[in-house]
C-alpha cells in the first residue's frame, strides 16, 4: 500500500531530525546522564516535529538495548513505538477528548505498573485544548507522578496551557524551520524517490510549507500527483497559484517609474487568470521586505524568502527607489491587508493603493538635503586667513599662537570634533589666540550674548579639557569682549604671533536698530533690544545690496533651492 511522504520519511531517530538540534541534544544527554524529567512540554509550529520526537524519546527509553540515545529501531518495542500500537505508549487527542472524565481514566491506567516496557510515556496531542478541570485534574498528577512514568504535552498554542502545569513541566520550544533547511531536506527526499523537480522549485514548495516539514512535504505530494515523476517549475507555479517573477518584476518597476498604468495593467491581468488578490498582496509585500533586506544587509541571502536570483532581478528592477521610498510602500501595502480580507470589493481597494503608491513623490533624507550647509571641521583649514566678513559674524576668526602658530589652530578643530556648538561660538569669535598657557577667546562688540553662552561652567570646563589635551599641559580659558563692532586687533607681546579680523569692505553692512534710531530699547547691559543680543535687521529698500550678497552664500542658496525658502530678515550675532 503506497504510503504518503510525510509518514515515509518521518524521522526514525534523533540523528535524522532536522532543525530541532537544541532538542534532541538536551534528550540525549538527559538519557545519558539518567537525569529524566517526569513531564514534558513540547511547543511549536505544526510540523516542526514535536510528535516525532516524542516517539523517538519513547523508543530510546524503552529499547532493549536501551535507554540509550540511539535506539535500534528493530526490537519489537521500536518497532511497536513506530507502529502506533505499544501497550506502554499511548497518545491521546485532547482536541477531542478534552473533559475531566478522559483525564480520570488516563490516572486509573497510570496507576498499574508498565505492562512490559521500561516507561509507560503518555503523549498528549494539542494539550491546550483540554478544559480548566481536565487540566486542574492533570495538576495533581503531574506534581506527584506514579514511578515509571513519563507525560510529553505537544501544543501549537503553549500560551493557553495553565502556568501551574507549565511550572511543573520541561519546556522544549520547536522552532519555525527556515526556508533552506526545508529545501535541503526535500531535495534529499526526491533524490532517493527518483524525482526530477528543479532547485528553485523546492524552494517556492519550502516557502508554500511556512517553516513546516510535514506541510512542505504535503505541498510536494499535491505537485507530484499533478505532475508525475518528473516535475516542471511552471507546473509548480500552477498548483502552488504562486506568482511569476516577471509579474512581480513589473510590479516593482512600475513603482520605481511612478507609472500608475503599468501597475494597474498587471494588476487586471492577475483578475482575469484568477490570481487571489490576498495571496498577490502577499507575495508582493514579500519581494519589498526583500528588496529592503539586501539594501540594508547585502549578499545575506540566505535571510531572504525567494533565490538570489529572483532577489537580484528585484533588486534591479527598484534600483531608482531609496530605502525611505521601499519602506513608505512597504507601509501602504501593509495598510492594505485588513482592507482586502474585509472588502466585499478587494479590487477597488488594491486599484487604489496602487494609485496612491505611483502619486508618492520621492523622497530625499533631510541630512542629505543640509548636507554642506556649514561643515565645522572647515574652520581648521582657513585658520590664520583673514576672511571678510559675513552675514551672521561680527567679524572671522583669527587664530594665532605664540611658540607654534598652529596650537590655537589645533584646538579649535578638536573643539569642532568633539563640541560642535561651542566650535560654532570659535567660529564667530573675532580673535582666538594662545598666549602661554592662556587661550585667549575674543568677541568684537555685539557679540555679548555669545561670550556669555562659552563663559558657562559647562562649555568652559569641556574647551579647558580640549586645549589642554591640545597643548599638552594645563590651559587656562579666557573669554574677552573687544571694544570696536567691525573688527579686533591683538596687540602682540614678545613672541606672539597675530592675525587681523579683515574690516568688511564699504558695499557689505551690518547695522542693528540701535545704530539707526534713537528708539530702539537698550538692554540692561547696553546691547540693544534685551539682554540676549542685538536686534533682528529686517529687510527694507536700503539693504537690496544686502540681499543680494546673501542670496549669494551657498547654504541660502541651498535652502532656497531645496525648499522654496525666501529671505526675509537679517540677525546678526
Amino acid at each position: 500500500m503506497y504510503q504518503v511522504l510525510a509518514r515515509k520519511w518521518r524521522p526514525r531517530s534523533f540523528d535524522e531530525l532536522v532543525g530541532q538540534k537544541h532538542v534532541s541534544r538536551t534528550l540525549e544527554n538527559a538519557i545519558k546522564s539518567e537525569r529524566l524529567a517526569h513531564a514534558y512540554i513540547f511547543a511549536g509550529l505544526r510540523g516542526t516535529g514535536k510528535t516525532t520526537v516524542a516517539r523517538i524519546f519513547a523508543k530510546c527509553l524503552n529499547c532493549e538495548k536501551g535507554p540509550t540515545p540511539t535506539p535500534c529501531g528493530e526490537c519489537t518495542p521500536c518497532r511497536e513505538i513506530a507502529d502506533s500500537s505499544a501497550l506502554d505508549v499511548m497518545e491521546l487527542d485532547a482536541a477531542s477528548r478534552t473533559s475531566v472524565d478522559n483525564i480520570r481514566e488516563l490516572q486509573e491506567v497510570i496507576s498499574y505498573s508498565p505492562v512490559r516496557d521500561r516507561y509507560r510515556v503518555l503523549i498528549i496531542d494539542e494539550a491546550h485544548m483540554l478544559s480548566k478541570a481536565a487540566f486542574n485534574a492533570l495538576l495533581k498528577t503531574l506534581e506527584e507522578p506514579p514511578p515509571n512514568v513519563i507525560f510529553i504535552l505537544a501544543t501549537t498554542e503553549q500560551q493557553k496551557i495553565l502556568t501551574t502545569i507549565l511550572s511543573r513541566c520541561q519546556v522544549f520550544e520547536f522552532r519555525r524551520l527556515g526556508t533552506r533547511e526545508v529545501a535541503d531536506l526535500l531535495e534529499r527526499i526526491c533524490k532517493e524517490e527518483s524525482i526530477e523537480i528543479s532547485a528553485d522549485s523546492l524552494e517556492r514548495i519550502a516557502r508554500a510549507g511556512e517553516g513546516s516539514v510535514r506541510d512542505s512535504l504535503s505541498v510536494l505530494e499535491q505537485v507530484l500527483a499533478f505532475s508525475g515523476s518528473t516535475v516542471d517549475d511552471d507546473e509548480v507555479l500552477g498548483v502552488l497559484g504562486a506568482v511569476k517573477a516577471g509579474v512581480l518584476t513589473a510590479m516593482l518597476q512600475g513603482l520605481a517609474d511612478r507609472d500608475a498604468g503599468v501597475m494597474l495593467t498587471v494588476l487586471d491581468s492577475l483578475v482575469d487568470e484568477g490570481q487571489d488578490l490576498l495571496h498577490f498582496w502577499s507575495e508582493l509585500i514579500s519581494a519589498l521586505r526583500d528588496v529592503l533586506f539586501l539594501r540594508s544587509v547585502p549578499d545575506r541571502f540566505e535571510l531572504l524568502s525567494r533565490s538570489p536570483e529572483e532577489a537580484r532581478g528585484l533588486q534591479q528592477a527598484t534600483s531608482e527607489l531609496s530605502v525611505e521610498d521601499l519602506v513608505r510602500a512597504f507601509q501602504v501595502l501593509a495598510e492594505l491587508e485588513p482592507m482586502l480580507k474585509m472588502s466585499g470589493q478587494p479590487r477597488f481597494m488594491f486599484e487604489a493603493a496602487l494609485i496612491r503608491l505611483a502619486s508618492l513623490g520621492a523622497v530625499r533624507p533631510i541630512e542629505e538635503l543640509l548636507a554642506g550647509f556649514d561643515d565645522p571641521g572647515k574652520l581648521a583649514s582657513r585658520a590664520a586667513t583673514p576672511q571678510k566678513k559675513n552675514l551672521t559674524s561680527p567679524g572671522p576668526v583669527a587664530v594665532t599662537g605664540r611658540g607654534g602658530s598652529d596650537l590655537a589652530a589645533r584646538i579649535v578643530a578638536a573643539t569642532n570634533d568633539a563640541r560642535p556648538m561651542v566650535g560654532a561660538m570659535l567660529e564667530h569669535a573675532a580673535r582666538v589666540v594662545t598666549d602661554g598657557d592662556r587661550l585667549v577667546i575674543e568677541f568684537a562688540a555685539g557679540g555679548d550674548a555669545l561670550a556669555r553662552q562659552l563663559k558657562r561652567e559647562a562649555n568652559l570646563k569641556a574647551l579647558r579639557k580640549l586645549a589642554s589635551d591640545a597643548a599638552g599641559k594645563p590651559m587656562q580659558i579666557v573669554v574677552e569682549l573687544g571694544s570696536e563692532p567691525d573688527a579686533v586687533q591683538a596687540k602682540p607681546t614678545g613672541g606672539e604671533s597675530e592675525a587681523r579680523a579683515e574690516r568688511p569692505s564699504p558695499d557689505v553692512s551690518t547695522r542693528s536698530r540701535a545704530a539707526d534710531s534713537p528708539r530702539a530699547p537698550q538692554s540692561p547691559d547696553g546691547g540693544p533690544d534685551g539682554p540676549d543680543g542685538p536686534a533682528q535687521e529686517r529687510i527694507d529698500g536700503g539693504d537690496s545690496n544686502l540681499v543680494g550678497r546673501a542670496q549669494q552664500e551657498p547654504g541660502v542658496k541651498k535652502l532656497i533651492r531645496e525648499f522654496g525658502a525666501q529671505v526675509v530678515e537679517f540677525r546678526p550675532e
